[in-house]
């Protein structure tokens, strides 16, 4: 897994590494924890978390959803954000409780979804 401490962009983390990371770090889960919730084996976690096995997108899917990530999250790029919007409404209930850098950041969004016609 790259190092945490040194910036590294989101591209330089493999898949294996980024649900790896998001396990341990930000939810401070157990593989064997990641299986029950996901419903998965803990040696298949254990394999993909290792990269010697290829999950399949239903796999995938319920290991998103075990660590509360949108299944687009584990693909994000430098060049391909995600925000995932049922996790932004879990948290925050009101826009008036994002945080300046993320209101800020939705606010481009939405005003590039207006300008090229995505919304009205």
């Amino acid at each position: 897994m790259a190092n945490a401490k040194t910036k590294h962009t989101i591209s330089s983390y493999s898949l294996p590494d980024r649900i790896q990371y998001i396990r341990q770090e930000l939810r401070h889960l157990t593989q064997s924890e990641l299986a029950k919730l996901s419903g998965v084996s803990q040696s298949t976690v254990a394999q993909v978390e290792k990269g010697k096995k290829d999950p399949s997108i239903s796999t995938l899917k319920k290991i998103a959803e075990a660590l509360d990530v949108h299944l687009a999250v584990l693909f994000a790029s430098d060049d391909v954000h995600v925000f995932d919007m049922g996790r932004l409404k879990k948290k925050y209930d009101h826009v008036d409780k994002l945080n300046p850098t993320l209101y800020t950041a939705l606010g481009k969004v939405v005003s590039w979804a207006k300008d090229v016609g995505f919304l009205k």
